[in-house]
């Protein structure tokens, strides 16, 4: 979800404390991937949003796939990204992957052709879809070390697995899963409904800057355990807070993505044609499995079920009340877990 979409002072803290928190973004590149057949129609012409960084192997040997979570842009993971950091950029060759439907990727807020809500529902297996093309055609990759997803990544992590399984040697997933919850599907399809219902949404052809406040809130109140926003928000300043959370969400991120990407993440479900062990002999990668004990926003439940299929899978549940941001409160413990299973 919106997992690292804080203020750059407060994630640069969280994560130095591996390494010195110096950001360098690798410069935005696009590749065209033409047009893209996807669950909802076709796209008549898609774009493909990425960044690199490191430095490649002649054999190709370490290379790292980073998609990005809900809402989130390759912009938003430099602080993940770098030498010392929790993709060591000294070892691995990233390739940072702007999901489609995030703003950078085609898009229904960016889309010339197919503009607003003309722009085709996508499902998460559509994403995975346009990133292989955008690897094998573009740019000549045809297997990768590993790929490391957060949340939505997570998500699309997993499909990788599935749909492309002798591409990845490795899978990691941080409190990502391979199957919502109804609670889950409940929590998503509340954020929908406030997106629908907000009085500017007008069928999607809202104005800019609208803001979307409803959403916001209840957003933020899923990424957290009730019992951490009581111990660390000032009751005075919530309404403060919520109004700019309000205001970050219209700025920051078109409603209308966020739509299309909650759409993706509601069709999800790798094990609706069988059970959790069918879908693990499908998956041929070593897997890392992070979950958070108190996610209210993506249930741990489905993730752990799968690791318990394999006894080569590692787990990692963490559990404070921090829910969803749950790696970010314990941001050491998970750094030093990719990075001994990465090796």
């Amino acid at each position: 979800m919106n997992l690292f979409r804080m203020t750059g002072q407060t994630l640069c803290a969280l994560l130095a404390v591996t390494s010195a928190c110096v950001s360098i973004a690798s410069e935005q590149q696009l590749a065209s991937i033409g047009s893209l057949t996807m669950v909802g129609g076709k796209v008549k012409q898609c774009s493909i949003g990425y960044r690199t960084y490191g430095t490649l192997a002649a054999d190709q040997s370490n290379v790292v796939l980073v998609p990005t979570w809900l809402t989130g842009r390759t912009a938003d993971q430099v602080d993940m990204i770098g030498p010392g950091k929790l993709i060591d950029t000294d070892r691995w060759y990233v390739i940072a992957l702007d999901a489609v439907g995030n703003g950078v990727s085609c898009s229904p807020s960016n889309s010339k052709t197919d503009p607003r809500l003309k722009f085709p529902q996508f499902g998460i297996r559509d994403m995975v879809k346009a990133q292989h093309r955008l690897l094998a055609l573009t740019l000549g990759i045809d297997h990768v070390h590993a790929i490391v997803g957060i949340s939505m990544g997570g998500m699309q992590a997993l499909q990788w697995a599935v749909m492309y399984p002798d591409y990845a040697s490795n899978i990691v997933t941080i409190v990502g899963t391979p199957q919502p919850t109804a609670n889950d599907l409940q929590i998503w399809n509340a954020e929908l409904t406030a997106i629908e219902r907000n009085p500017g949404w007008n069928g999607g052809n809202y104005l800019p800057g609208t803001p979307f406040k409803n959403l916001a809130a209840l957003h933020t109140e899923s990424l957290w355990t009730p019992e951490h926003a009581a111990a660390k928000t000032v009751a005075a300043r919530r309404p403060t807070e919520d109004r700019l959370h309000g205001t970050q969400t219209s700025q920051s991120f078109s409603a209308v993505d966020w739509y299309r990407q909650l759409q993706a993440m509601t069709t999800f479900d790798l094990v609706r044609d069988g059970d959790m062990a069918t879908l693990s002999r499908k998956i041929k990668a070593r897997m890392l499995i992070i979950t958070s004990e108190q996610d209210r926003l993506v249930d741990p439940a489905p993730s752990k079920a799968l690791a318990a299929q394999k006894r080569t899978t590692k787990l990692l549940v963490l559990d404070n009340d921090c829910g969803h941001m749950a790696p970010v409160c314990e941001m050491k413990k998970v750094d030093q877990t990719v990075k001994a299973f990465l090796e």
